[in-house]
């Protein structure tokens, strides 16, 4: 079995350009914000369904 070498000294082919922080203490509790809802939605949602799935099978 050969084994290949990988060369990770050359540049990628698209540059990394980091996200700047946001200008203002407004954008960034609105940022923060957003997230905050972004993740609780996603971890309500899931519960949710099951209790309406558990609901509607005893029910």
């Amino acid at each position: 079995m050969a084994v290949r070498p990988f060369d990770f000294s050359e540049r990628q082919a698209t540059p990394f350009v980091p996200i700047g922080a946001p200008r203002t203490r407004r954008e960034a509790r609105r940022l923060r914000q957003r997230w905050m809802a972004i993740g609780v939605a996603s971890l309500s949602v899931p519960f949710v369904v099951a209790v309406a799935i558990i609901f509607g099978v005893s029910h």
